[in-house]
């Protein structure tokens, strides 16, 4: 099952603080489900207290959201009314329920634009774009599950740049950044946006940020892009994969929205264009991406519009509502559904093709 929070988007501008609505995907034959939710108020040991409304997240963008043990965490974003928010909230979807998470230790200013990965039993947060100070962040924070405990992670190395709406993957306990939006002048924005396309790793048993000497077909710095680690074992071709992958972004200074794909393989420092086979995205910025089994779902994001009513407080953008699925490893019934998609056979031969591929 994969779960789409839908938090922000450009027709609610005018309703900021709306709670969060969790829509459902069913992975199998890609039926969408809206789920209801409710607050949870239950006293037992294992719930978080909830506070009043509260315990809704209101709508918001910039935020991550993370698994721990069959829960999603979801911490910072912001709005334009109401700014950033720092209160950590968990949803249960067994239960279906959201609740607020309790936090001690030095926690971090509230941000978007941060990165987010869960090792073990820790969260680990990079970077962002902080509320109160209105600078960029380079810093790493730590938030201990257990514990409950925030801590400021003290790390050795050159730091990467400072930036916001950059991405974080995890591959053999090793942070690897990629991109964002950082600023000539350092950690205040003064409108001379930066996109690096150097890669920065943060290893995470010793706190040493590492510069690895890449090699191959580099992409270009960009930000509001996705990442994603992808790992599987293929027996019959005897091939491990154990890669990041990089999709789409916005390169600013070229105001220039990408759909290319790359891949980095770790144990080579070397980067790869791909070029899958079938139909794939348009170029966008803000995409979710999700990694299940052996494919990749890529939903949303949003892209120039060429609407000439266009409100102007939209910035000549368009949110956009499509699904695509990378599939590493497709079935016969997979590429069955896809022809059926792909030539509209529904709707000439309907009485004649199965249920499950309609």
């Amino acid at each position: 099952l994969l779960y789409l929070f839908h938090a922000f988007c450009l027709l609610d501008i005018f309703c900021k603080k709306k709670e969060t609505k969790i829509i459902l995907i069913l992975s199998g034959n890609y039926r969408w489900r809206k789920l209801t939710v409710r607050t949870d108020n239950s006293e037992s040991e294992t719930a978080y207290p909830s506070v009043s409304q509260n315990s809704w997240p209101y709508q918001r963008y910039g935020h991550t959201v993370v698994e721990y043990n069959g829960k999603a965490y979801l911490w910072g974003g912001r709005n334009d009314e109401f700014g950033a928010c720092s209160k950590m909230y968990c949803f249960d979807p067994e239960a279906v329920t959201w609740s607020v998470v309790p936090s001690e230790g030095e926690a971090p200013p509230a941000r978007d634009g941060h990165s987010a990965v869960v090792v073990d039993d820790l969260m680990f947060m990079f970077g962002g774009f902080e509320e109160d100070s209105q600078r960029f962040s380079q810093e790493t924070f730590a938030y201990n599950f257990k514990q409950r405990k925030w801590y400021e992670l003290k790390t050795t190395g050159e730091l990467p740049q400072w930036r916001d709406f950059h991405t974080a993957c995890v591959i053999n306990k090793k942070m690897y950044i990629f991109g964002g939006r950082s600023d000539l002048h350092g950690a205040f924005h003064s409108s001379r946006d930066y996109y690096s396309d150097v890669l920065k790793v943060l290893n995470l048993k010793t706190g040493r940020w590492e510069d690895p000497k890449v090699t191959g077909d580099c992409p270009c710095g960009r930000r509001s892009h996705s990442a994603c680690k992808f790992f599987f074992f293929l027996k019959i071709y005897r091939v491990r994969n154990n890669k990041m992958y990089i999709f789409g972004g916005y390169l600013g200074t070229e105001n220039r929205h990408l759909n290319e794909l790359h891949e980095f393989d770790p144990a080579t420092s070397c980067w790869r264009r791909l070029k899958p086979f079938g139909t794939g995205p348009s170029p966008r910025r803000r995409q979710c991406v999700v990694v299940v089994g052996e494919r990749v779902f890529l939903f949303g994001g949003t892209m120039p519009s060429n609407s000439k009513k266009m409100d102007p407080v939209h910035s000549g953008l368009c949110d956009l509502s499509d699904l695509h699925v990378l599939d590493y490893a497709p079935t016969l019934k997979d590429l069955a559904a896809n022809a059926v998609i792909k030539n509209r056979l529904n709707e000439r031969f309907s009485d004649l093709i199965p249920d499950d591929l309609k």
